[in-house]
Formats: C-alpha cells, structure tokens, sequence
C-alpha cells in the first residue's frame, strides 16, 4: 500500500481563510484601515474589524434596523479577533478607539460643573431629609407639630425630582457582570467591553464567583429587560441594555471558551462575529508610513459625531428606525433563502451560530448605513449596495467562525480524535528509535494505546483515517522467525519535512 496525497490534519488556517473585503467598508473606514494596517505592520482584518465594533458601539442603543415588520434589530456588535502576543493587539485597540477616550474625556469636562451641583444638591437634601427624620423621631408630644411628614415628603419628592447628572463612561475593560450592571445604569443603558487580554472569559468561567453570571451578557446583546436579582437587596432593572464586545485574544482563549459547555449552550459563544487574521509577524518593515494627519482626522470626526448624536443635536428616539429599500430587502431575502438550505448539512456543527447570521448581516448593514449618514441616517432607505456590503462582510465572519470552532475541536470526528492520538504515539513511539525510526510494528503501537483503545479493532478507525490522509501506510515484513511477516508502520516523509519546517499537524 503506497501514500495517499498527504493531507494536513489541521482546518484550513487564517491564511486561507477569505480576507476582509475592505471596498465593502465606507470610504474613510477603508483609508484608515489601510494606514493603520501600514503603520503599525498588521493584518488589514484586525484593524477593518477592530473599527467595526468601535463604530458598533458609538451607535448602539442609538439606531436599530427593521428588516421586517416584526423584526428589529440592535447595532451593537460582539467581535472577537484572535491574535498571538507579539501582534501589536494593544496598539491597534488604543489606535481604533482613541477618538472614544479622547470624546468622553471632552465630554466629562463640559459636565463636570453640573455633575459637581447635583452632588451637592443631592447631599444638602439628604441631609435635610435625615434632619428632619431625626426631629420627628425624637419629638415630644408637645413638639409633634414642628416637623410635619408633610415636611419630609416634601423633601424626599424635592431629592426625587432632581436631575441626575452622571460622568459619562463608554468603556470598560476587565468588570464583572454586578459592576457592569452598575455601569450601564448610569450610562443610558449602553457599554462597551474593550479589551485586548480576553480576561472576560476567564471572569465569565469564575474567575471571581463559583456561580458564573452571563445574563448579562446574553440580554445585552439582543436588548432584553434584565434584572439583577438579589437576596437581601434591591437589584438593578435594565429596560434596553445595549452591551458593544470588542475582544482580541491569544486562540488558546479563544478555543476554552468554545469548549466551555455553558458558553456554548447558552447561545453565548454563537453571538460573536469571528476574525482570525493572517499574521504578518516575521515579514513586518521598521521604516513604515505614519498614518496620515487628514486620514485620522477624518476618522476621528465621524466618530465623535456618531457618539454626540443624541437629543441635543437634533437627534430624537423616533429617528432610530432604519428600514430597507426594495432592492435591500430582496438581497436580504436571497442571502437567508441561500443560507437556509444549506444550515443543516453545510454548517450542520455551527447551526446555533448561522441561525443569528441574517441578524448579524442585518447589523452590519445598519453600522455601514449610518457611516454613511450619519445623523440623518433614518431618513434615507437603507439601500441595495449597502447590503450587498454588509452580505460580503458576513460570508467573511462565516468563514472565519467555521475555522473558529473548528480550531476548538468541535467538529472533529471520533476517528479524527484517534488518529491525531496515534500519530502522537508513533512519534513518542519512533522518537525512542532515532536510528531506525520506520521500524515500528503495528502491534507495538497498539500496545502503547490500550488504555485507550479497549481492542485492537477499536483502533482500526484511527489507522484509517491516517492512512486515508496520507499520514502513514502500513507495509508487511519477513520478521525474524521464518515463515512469519509482521504490519510495520511507515511514516511519510513529507510529514518529518513539514514538522521540520514548523507545522502543527502533529499537535
């Protein structure tokens, strides 16, 4: 029996995955990407889809899309890029969102003063309020009269009426989900999550509880009421939280969290949108081109124009709704016509993530459009080149979520598990024979597994598959008693070259 072409063990890597198709962003999204991309040396992909979910969570809570009648959907975006150490996450994170930070500093100073006359407000009428308790508690008979509860209503309807003023913060980093909860209260309802170290995860897993809570996280992403419960206390009530992830992590994170049972049944791991870009770590140039001045500040303006829309600019609640054109509708109909046929037989192992990806698209299509419009985005029909954009942009987030959860093991056939633990055997196996590494007998290799394979047949799939991709054959000869012939395992030559050269097929 001779090689079969020899066919790697590993799903298809980011280098053969598509790229992002940046002319499918609005024209300064796409400058900026390329200058970042050139400036700090990395992947076009990490920025274009970094800069998605900035845009994701300057506009969420602000705008939705109504596809259909009965059907609306929220701008807010959960992305997660992988990345390893060395790829610049941090810089390319602080780039992307800096015009945030710089906003909300400016923002802060402008309400400072007010914030700092609703604090004292508030405490002179709490004191006032306390005073007035006190002297009706400890009054005489002959003194009851002083202090009405009438005076202490109306103090408490006084404090009740004030105006709050809080100081704005858009971002967070690494929080719990009880913090979080406090965060989005006084920040109408909406926060973003921004993070190049994927910690969320490991608080998520409990890290900081036994008990786990991603409520939160599953009723931020689709706008649900949510409650946080408590015993002995009062919890917070969210009306429409809007919850923004923008999350670049090493893949090892990436993939305990696709194993993580709860993430993955709850529905948490199928809300985001994933990037696994080709990294550009050993081709990377010192003397690279600075962004262009005009180039970020063209971003940075449309981006403090997304976060200052709101009623002070014009801007009202009734203007939120974005609705499709004819042509638009008609694509969105072809593109989940399309997906629907093939959910149970193509992407039959991420069925859970395809069932949100028309939503997804739907999403995209809504950030793309207010780019675009901006403040007078719900006054234009959304058209059919934005969706046929937003349509291109999700066939990237499908490819790249299949090898996503097919870098977890997910996916992985029975047979595929066995024959990546026998390759790993014949290696210890053949590494304990340097000189003669090919002389390996097949039934010394089933001898190293049987804690692992109860019979010699239950093996036998695993040898298949490896035969089967090329990986090994298996070849008769004369042993050392005449008249008998022993199974030896021969491993291609081309698998020693490509470990030699660096490959993970073997891992």
């Amino acid at each position: 029996m001779g090689f079969e072409d020899f066919e790697d063990f590993e799903k298809p890597g980011s280098e053969k995955l598509l790229p992002f198709p940046i002319e499918a962003l609005p024209p300064i999204l796409q400058e900026y990407t390329r200058a970042i991309s050139e400036s700090l040396q990395v992947s076009e992909d990490m920025v274009a889809v970094s800069i998605l979910g900035v845009v994701s969570l300057c506009i969420a809570g602000k705008f939705y899309i109504q596809p259909k009648t009965d059907w609306v959907e929220p701008l807010n975006l959960y992305v997660l890029i992988t990345a390893r150490p060395s790829e610049r996450k941090t810089p390319v994170l602080k780039e992307v969102s800096a015009s945030v930070y710089e906003y909300v500093k400016e923002e802060n100073e402008r309400r400072k003063p007010l914030y700092n006359k609703y604090q004292t407000q508030k405490k002179i009428l709490e004191s006032k309020i306390n005073n007035l308790t006190v002297k009706a508690t400890k009054a005489s008979k002959n003194e009851k009269n002083s202090v009405s509860m009438f005076d202490i209503f109306e103090a408490q309807q006084e404090l009740a009426d004030l105006e709050e003023i809080t100081m704005l913060k858009l971002l967070v980093d690494d929080i719990t989900p009880e913090a979080m909860v406090k965060v989005m209260k006084e920040n109408n309802e909406r926060v973003a999550i921004v993070s190049a170290e994927g910690g969320v995860f490991g608080m998520l897993a409990g890290r900081y509880s036994t008990q786990p809570n991603i409520d939160i996280f599953l009723k931020g992403y689709s706008g649900e009421p949510y409650c946080s419960d408590r015993i002995g206390r009062i919890g917070e009530t969210l009306d429409h939280p809007v919850l923004t992830l923008l999350l670049m992590v090493q893949p090892k994170v990436l993939q305990d969290a696709l194993k993580n049972p709860e993430f993955r049944e709850r529905g948490f791991m199928a809300r985001f949108l994933y990037s696994l870009p080709h990294s550009k770590v050993g081709n990377r140039v010192y003397d690279s081109k600075p962004i262009p001045n005009e180039v970020k500040v063209s971003y940075n303006q449309l981006i403090k124009e997304l976060l200052a829309i709101d009623s002070m600019n014009g801007w009202e609640p009734d203007n939120s709704i974005l609705y499709l054109n004819e042509e638009a509708y008609q694509l969105s109909k072809d593109f989940f016509e399309e997906i629907e046929r093939k959910i149970t037989e193509d992407y039959e192992e991420i069925e859970d993530w395809v069932g949100k990806l028309l939503g997804q698209v739907m999403r995209i299509a809504g950030i793309l459009h207010v780019s675009k419009y901006r403040l007078g985005a719900a006054t234009v029909l959304l058209d059919g080149q934005t969706m046929k954009d937003a349509i291109q942009i999700g066939r990237y987030f499908l490819a790249h979520a299949m090898a996503a959860f097919a870098s977890a093991d997910i996916t992985e056939t029975q047979s595929e598990k066995d024959a990546k633990y026998l390759m790993k055997k014949i290696i210890e196996l053949q590494d304990q024979n340097p000189q003669n590494p090919q002389n390996l007998k097949l039934r010394d290799l089933y001898q190293s597994c049987k804690g692992h394979f109860k019979t010699k047949e239950d093996m036998q799939p695993g040898l298949d598959e490896l035969i089967k991709r090329g990986f090994i054959r298996i070849t008769k000869q004369q042993s050392e008693k005449a008249g008998r012939r022993s199974e030896f395992i021969e491993v291609n030559p081309e698998y020693w070259k490509s470990r030699e050269e660096g490959s993970e097929i073997h891992e």
